[in-house]
């Protein structure tokens, strides 16, 4: 039986006050990140990894506050769509909610009570930090919280991807997200936005190197173990969640064709919420706004639980009989994020994925 998507979170409403800390740059908490050494080393394309991190928060950050401004929500009106370009690896699963913040004097954030439907707030800070709130309720947050005086606030709201649900997101849910701050500046723009690009695509090429992203992610610097790999990810998949929120494992076939029909069969892997696979370029941007992911919610099983999926384009697939899960790459060198919400963490750990093949002929 075709297991449909689970949208849970079985949260209370909350109203939690975070207290105030004291105000610092970002990255003064710890000593100058060492790069020496590193597969790719962002001062040779001319930024330490601090200044990279930071630039590339702030571009996102400037980027989205030109759609809203500062301290309201941008409300996405749909899924991702291969069009958007706000952010690498957009997730497919849930309609975003996303806002600007200027945290440097403290700010109030209002969230839904959305019962059991999956909602959550992830606040990432100029360094790459990530907090996660669950659950709707009211959350104050005061002055110096958050090193550097900006925060970007994603909000994801769990959907079946059905036009009444998102409507009923948009129409609903939607109004009641708000957020109340004390001051309004502009999002600094002081950095090299060249060399940040530059940097982006050297680190990209050994994100797509990398197996997972696990134990990457933290809400504190300090406690950052592997600061090589956490400057590839932030290339490859800003915006990344801690481990018992969600768990992403990449996978990028050497010299993928989008001409070739592939295939691959997965085990499902175990978690509290749901798991999708979506497929992207070689930026890190959807290909198509169809048949881009196979996730809890629409995927065909085999019979003993685990799901195949086809790549490739529809011409290539063709003559494929019975597929089950099919997706749609029209653009050489495309690869995939593995997602797992509420993941059973160690078993992720141990996630075996499969080699794609080319469908024998």
């Amino acid at each position: 039986m075709q297991k449909k998507l689970k949208i849970t979170t079985g949260a209370l409403l909350l109203f939690a006050v975070f207290p105030s800390v004291a105000i610092s740059a970002p990255f003064d908490t710890i000593p100058p990140i060492q790069s020496d050494g590193w597969a790719a080393d962002p001062r040779d394309q001319g930024m330490s990894p601090e200044e990279f991190i930071r630039a590339e928060s702030l571009h996102f950050m400037a980027g989205m506050a030109e759609r809203e401004g500062i301290n309201n929500f941008y409300h996405f009106q749909s899924l991702a769509r291969a069009e958007d370009k706000w952010v690498v690896n957009p997730n497919n699963d849930v309609i975003y909610s996303m806002g600007i913040i200027d945290a440097s004097e403290g700010f109030t954030l209002f969230m839904p009570d959305t019962g059991e439907r999956f909602l959550t707030a992830q606040i990432v800070s100029e360094e790459h930090m990530s907090q996660q709130l669950v659950g709707g309720g009211i959350y104050t947050f005061d002055p110096g919280h958050f090193p550097g005086s900006h925060v970007a606030i994603g909000v994801r709201i769990g959907t079946d991807a059905s036009d009444e649900d998102v409507k009923y997101i948009l129409e609903t849910l939607h109004p009641q997200l708000r957020v109340q701050a004390s001051a309004a500046e502009p999002v600094p723009t002081t950095y090299d936005e060249v060399a940040m690009m530059a940097v982006r695509d050297a680190m990209m090429v050994e994100y797509d190197k990398m197996s997972d992203t696990f134990g990457l992610i933290t809400d504190d610097i300090t406690n950052v173990a592997d600061w090589e790999r956490f400057t590839y990810a932030t290339a490859g998949i800003w915006g990344l969640a801690a481990d018992e929120y969600a768990m992403y494992a990449p996978y990028a076939l050497p010299n993928a064709k989008a001409d070739t029909c592939y295939v691959a069969t997965y085990d499902q892997p175990i978690v509290n919420q749901f798991w999708s696979i979506t497929a992207y370029n070689s930026e890190k941007y959807l290909m198509a706004n169809e048949s881009n992911i196979v996730n809890t919610g629409n995927a065909t099983l085999n019979e003993d639980g685990t799901f195949t999926v086809h790549f490739g384009s529809k011409e290539a697939c063709a003559e494929v009989q019975d597929i089950k899960n099919f997706i749609l790459t029209t653009e050489d060198n495309w690869a995939f994020t593995m997602r797992a919400y509420e993941p059973d963490v160690d078993a992720f750990y141990e996630y075996q994925m499969p080699e794609i093949v080319p469908v024998a002929k």
